[in-house]
């Protein structure tokens, strides 16, 4: 159990030890004693086996400075809670397979310090097995332009369909894996993060909790000991009920929640709904109706207890009849919703500085804005077709030449109050209009400069250039502005594989195996790549593919409550 102590660490930044060790009073009689001497411990919650526990006991309330050494690598703690006096304090960022030197200094309230003598660690080896770590390679790097700190990722593993596994098999093989994998800028890792359930959206905070959102309908919420701290879990979930864990009032939980400032908890629901007339194909609008199973998305906020202070229903609110392709794609019935289609599939959530709630349906290739008070919708951004009479005067009008995101991903507004979003570019049609075939697709962020009173908007950036070998991401993606550069970090979820992409269809895509990369681009015209890694498969028999679902730059310099 790791005791309260306030932690600001200096992750990813140089640690001068000179200015440590040159103030240490080790013969002084005033100074602080180690009563127990330090040891350094491998963290006993294995889910999280690169980082380690400091323990030690002192004569008197002190804080802590930890400085950490690889050979290659120096960085740091501050542990400032001056009533520690003995305590068990969390290190991460060690390197695998490698030895390194930690030195602690404890201080007390008038400014005497004592150093110990430095301790060595091994850090354990990464896993060998290629179905439990992805291969990871760094393809460019341009350290005076990239964003300092770490990056945090959710590597998801699978095999094409066919590929020796049923297709039962292979989903439970995708589903039961569940990783977070913080590397540097060499892609080295510092931290993972081991569950048995698939990991979809996630969030760090800079508290040093990280809640994720899980493929058995969970929301769970970690320390960087990979201690689970909470979990919530849909009541009505196919699973049933969870032990331990708290019951929030609804079907599902996906893609996407976060932890608001005030405590509460958005995030991304479900419901379902029987449809009399309804659609049986999006590729033939002639095609026979009739009475269809259809799940639309429930955006809920909630308090710490479970308690749902207001919900809101895409059925109520959006046109069910209007279908995006992909409608009729398994995506329910493989977890759990037999003969259920899918109908808007948002993927992301997020309350904006205004008190509005904004989401992202990925099948509409809409991002809507809505009044949570009133459930009224404010504005809506995306492909204009198919909107019906009343609600035409909240489409964003999207000026010059410029595309239309499909299939998007992330959208969040950036510290220029611009629009950035990741666009898939899947199918550039709605049914029934032909779709864009897949080698014909493009990838990007992007980034709009919006005028909501005129409802006009402006494309300002995008990662394409003129010179861009084409990457398709079919799912998943994310885009972020990162705070000191002002670059942008681009996760491209499920890249299909180049060299065979002029082998596939939209319908047989599944059958070939992916990639996937983290991409950092400057934001000047055209975009410079500073960053990149590379997830690459592992094994044979079947070779195993890795992708994401989003990316996170984390700065670990500031206060980390533990």
């Amino acid at each position: 159990m790791i005791s309260k102590a306030t932690c600001v660490a200096l992750l990813g930044l140089t640690l001068s030890l000179s200015s440590v060790m040159s103030s240490d009073v080790t013969a002084n009689e005033r100074a602080p004693r180690f009563v127990k001497s330090p040891v350094v411990e491998q963290n006993p919650n294995r889910s999280a086996p690169l980082a380690y526990v400091l323990s030690f006991e002192a004569d008197r309330p002190v804080t802590t400075r930890v400085s950490i050494s690889d050979g290659q690598h120096e960085w740091g703690f501050a542990f400032d809670d001056r009533k520690a006096i003995q305590d068990e304090l969390p290190l991460i960022g060690f390197r695998p397979d490698r030895k390194h030197e930690v030195s602690v200094t404890i201080e007390d309230e008038s400014g005497q310090r004592m150093t110990a003598e430095p301790l060595g660690v091994r850090s354990p080896k990464l896993p060998d097995d290629p179905s439990e770590f992805p291969g990871i390679e760094t393809t460019t790097l341009l350290p005076d332009r990239l964003e300092p700190g770490f990056r945090l990722l959710n590597p998801r593993r699978r095999v094409p369909q066919g590929a020796q596994l049923t297709d039962e098999q292979q989903r439970r093989f995708g589903e039961s894996f569940g990783m977070l994998l913080m590397v540097d800028s060499e892609g080295t890792p510092v931290w993972y993060y081991r569950t048995d359930s698939r990991i979809a959206g996630f969030t760090y905070h800079e508290t040093g909790s990280i809640l994720f959102v899980t493929a058995d309908f969970r929301l769970v919420e970690i320390d960087l000991l990979g201690n689970v701290t909470r979990t919530w879990y849909a009541a009505d979930r196919p699973q049933g009920k969870l032990e331990g864990s708290i019951a929030v009032d609804a079907l599902t939980f996906h893609h996407d929640a976060d932890i608001l400032p005030d405590g509460n908890l958005l995030a991304l629901s479900s419901t379902k709904r029987q449809i009399e007339n309804y659609f049986t194909s999006e590729v033939n609008k002639d095609a026979p109706r009739e009475t269809q199973s259809v799940m639309g998305d429930r955006v809920v906020e909630f308090r710490p207890d479970g308690k749902i202070r207001w919900d809101w229903d895409a059925f109520e609110h959006l046109p069910v009849r209007r279908i995006g392709y992909e409608t009729f794609s398994n995506y329910w019935i493989r977890r759990g919703f037999p003969d259920t289609i899918d109908w808007s599939h948002a993927n992301s959530v997020a309350k904006l500085a205004d008190g509005s709630i904004m989401v992202n349906f990925r099948y509409q290739s809409a991002i809507v804005n809505f009044d949570p008070s009133s459930g009224a919708i404010n504005w809506i951004f995306g492909e204009p077709s198919g909107w019906p009479r009343e609600l035409q005067s909240k489409l964003i009008r999207l000026q010059g030449n410029a595309r239309w995101p499909w299939h998007q991903h992330a959208p969040r507004f950036t510290a220029r109050g611009t629009m950035l979003l990741f666009d898939n570019g899947n199918y550039r049609n709605r049914p029934f209009d032909q779709p864009v075939p897949i080698n014909q697709t493009r990838s990007r962020a992007v980034e709009y400069e919006i005028d909501f009173e005129q409802r006009t908007a402006r494309q300002v950036w995008t990662s394409e250039t003129a010179d861009d070998q084409p990457v398709v991401s079919i799912a998943m993606g994310s885009a972020s502005e990162l705070p000191d550069t002002g670059n942008i970090l681009v996760g491209y979820g499920a890249v299909v594989d180049p060299a065979r992409i002029d082998e596939m269809t939209w319908t047989t895509r599944s059958r070939f195996n992916q990639i996937t990369r983290c991409s950092e681009y400057t934001r000047e015209v055209p975009a410079q790549v500073v960053w990149q890694l590379e997830l690459k498969p592992t094994g044979t028999n079947p070779e195993i593919a890795w992708n994401i679902f989003n990316t996170q730059s984390v700065t670990l310099h500031r206060q980390i409550e533990q």
